[in-house]
């Protein structure tokens, strides 16, 4: 019995230190011959140790084998698993041994359907354990590896375990690499994964939630067919017979168009389809794809017109030219309100034929109403959404935020350029509201950082952000989302990056006017007292990007006030800095300001 033990021992020595030899073995002495010598020697010890382990059995008795080192040890599955390992290893690096000789050798022109081309290495990706991942890896696992009767079961199980990572390596660690447990590994795999219930409904939400269409975009179109395609090729490869949704899929998807690809397929398909037929989801697919490839095109020309390099005083200008057709006059080369015939009439003349000829109150322009007007300029005379032209006559308004008199002087020449300007004056003493502002940085989604002001507002229960800044950071999602919809947000202080604030705030198109409402000197004992301000420059009129409501104040309140002469605002420490607020009186006695704004209605 000893003999033997050590007989065994000795062989899984000389396994090992073979297998430890040839990792130390350097890459460009390993060839196909010491490869097939190696495995034969491989071969060898096994089949020696497996004599062995036979003539333990048969001529020792149980108890006397149970209390042996040989059983304590598990000196035969040890010898197992480094035999697995070591002949996996030897065959891997023969196969790509062959593969490298196979791309090395001399290539061969061959004509005809006999011809041998080496096609480049397919990739099979990793399998992490998500479900909607799993039919793509099953079919191109099985087409390289599970199917492929040159490949021992070995070393096919070689290959599964190298591609799975995550929950799906998980679910297999526990199995030892040998050629009976490859079945038991790859059914397990597809017990758990295999799961149709699950993948068709994942699939369909995913083929349904598409995303809305909101203006021509080919590469939305071509998302819109990719990812179509692949949900209905993912529902066929779990047995599911796609071959009569046609019509419910070209439903669904129609109403993720926007508007003018969805009347073009309804005049194609009415042109097409004479008869009584209902369209199949092969017209629906060639005509989005024509239809993207369209819109790249006339993407790729320049649809703005001719562009012309003109030199004056050594600076390059970029002249843009367009074929446009005045409603009015008819004639071409220039815009509605750029005509000189339309400027010289009347105003209620110009505000009659703008209603009957459908054009927009606010821009002039024909193909949409001022409702869904997207020029952010407004009249300049009252500041409301309609065009100066279209201004009656004789109105007077007041400036915002200002007890001042204004008169409003709008006298039409008779010449093309009709200038209209506005005067704001006053007399006495001025007084200014300040209101705490602070300049934080806010972390987008993707990580970067934008610097925004905000407005601290204790009256206010819940915070508020605009539609630019949260389209700005990437939090909102499609930018014509819902202005009641809520965000939630990260802000930290520009001089203490490390205080950060979560921020639920509710969007909404504007906030507030600039603040200060009027440019104003910087207060002298501020600028004495060299505190660290958390809006440098208050008193600069700025627009406000977000207001923190009572429900962030408590947050970043801090213990501290300062105070200056009578009349001059507070200060008030916060974790984004020192805050300014309370009212603002001017050094001047008398403080006149006029401001006129001259506006062309040719550069409108």
């Amino acid at each position: 019995m000893e003999f033997i033990l050590d007989f065994q021992s000795d062989l899984f020595k000389r396994l090992n230190k073979n297998k430890d030899n040839f990792d130390k073995l350097p890459k460009d002495r390993i060839t196909k011959v010491y490869l097939e010598g190696k495995l034969e020697v491989v071969e060898q010890l096994w089949s020696e140790f497996l004599s062995g382990h036979k003539e333990l059995f048969l001529n020792v008795h149980s108890e006397d084998l149970a209390t042996s080192t040989y059983a304590k040890d598990d000196l035969y599955d040890q010898m197992e698993e480094l035999y697995s390992w070591f002949k996996c290893d030897l065959k891997t690096s023969l196969l790509k041994l062959t593969s490298s000789n196979d791309e090395q050798g001399t290539s061969q022109v061959v004509h005809g359907k006999n011809s041998q081309v080496k096609l480049p290495k397919i990739n099979i990706p990793t399998f992490s354990g998500k479900y909607l991942e799993w039919p793509t890896f099953k079919d191109l696992f099985k087409s390289l590896v599970h199917s492929n009767d040159d490949l021992e079961d070995i070393q096919k199980f070689h290959y599964l375990k190298g591609y799975l990572t995550g929950e799906a390596e998980q679910l297999v660690r526990h199995i030892s690499i040998a050629d009976c447990n490859y079945d038991r590994c790859w059914q397990l795999l597809e017990e758990r994964y295999n799961n149709k219930k699950y993948l068709c409904q994942q699939t369909l939400k995913r083929l349904f939630s598409q995303k809305n269409i909101v203006n021509e975009s080919a590469s939305a179109l071509k998302e819109l067919i990719d990812t179509t395609n692949d949900c209905l090729s993912t529902l066929q490869n779990i047995d599911i017979n796609v071959d009569s949704w046609d019509v419910v899929v070209i439903h669904i998807l129609t109403l993720k168009l926007d508007i003018e690809s969805r009347r073009q397929w309804e005049f194609k398909i009415s042109e097409t389809n004479l008869s009584d037929e209902l369209p199949t989801y092969k017209q629906f697919k060639e005509f989005l794809t024509n239809r993207y490839r369209a819109i790249e095109f006339l993407d790729s020309r320049s649809t703005v017109g001719n562009i012309k390099n003109v030199t004056n005083s050594n600076t390059k200008y970029m002249h843009i030219t367009r074929n446009f057709k005045c409603p009015f006059c008819s004639e071409g080369g220039h815009k509605l309100k750029n005509c000189k015939t339309f400027c010289k009439e009347p105003v209620e003349f110009r505000r009659q034929f703008v209603l009957k000829n459908n054009v927009c109150f606010n821009c002039l322009e024909t193909n949409h109403s001022a409702k869904l007007c997207k020029n952010i300029t407004k009249c300049q005379i009252c500041k409301r959404k309609h065009h100066s032209l279209l201004h009656p006559r004789g109105n007077v308004t007041k400036c915002v935020g200002d007890d001042r008199k204004e008169s409003v002087v709008a006298s039409p020449t008779k010449n093309s350029e009709t200038n209209t300007s506005v005067s704001c004056s006053s007399t006495g003493k001025t007084n200014q509201v300040l209101l705490p502002t602070a300049i934080v940085k806010a972390v987008s989604t993707k990580d970067t950082v934008c610097e925004i002001r905000a407005l601290l507002d204790q009256g206010s229960e819940t915070s508020f952000v605009t539609e630019d800044t949260v389209q700005r950071l990437g939090v909102g999602g499609d930018r014509h989302f819902i202005s009641k919809s809520v965000v939630d947000m990260k802000i930290s202080s520009r001089i203490n990056p490390k205080e950060i604030v979560d921020v639920k705030a509710y969007v909404l198109k504007s906030i507030t006017s600039f603040l200060p409402s009027n440019k104003m000197e910087p207060i002298q004992w501020i600028e004495k007292a060299n505190l660290p301000l958390a809006d440098p420059i208050y008193y600069t009129p700025n627009r406000i990007d977000l207001l923190l409501g009572a429900d962030v104040y408590g947050q970043i309140l801090r213990d501290g006030v300062k105070r200056g002469a009578s009349g001059t605002p507070v200060a008030q420490l916060t974790s984004l800095g020192w805050t300014l607020s309370g009212k603002f009186k001017s050094t001047n006695e008398t403080e006149t300001r006029s401001r006129e704004k001259m506006v062309r209605r040719q550069s409108d």
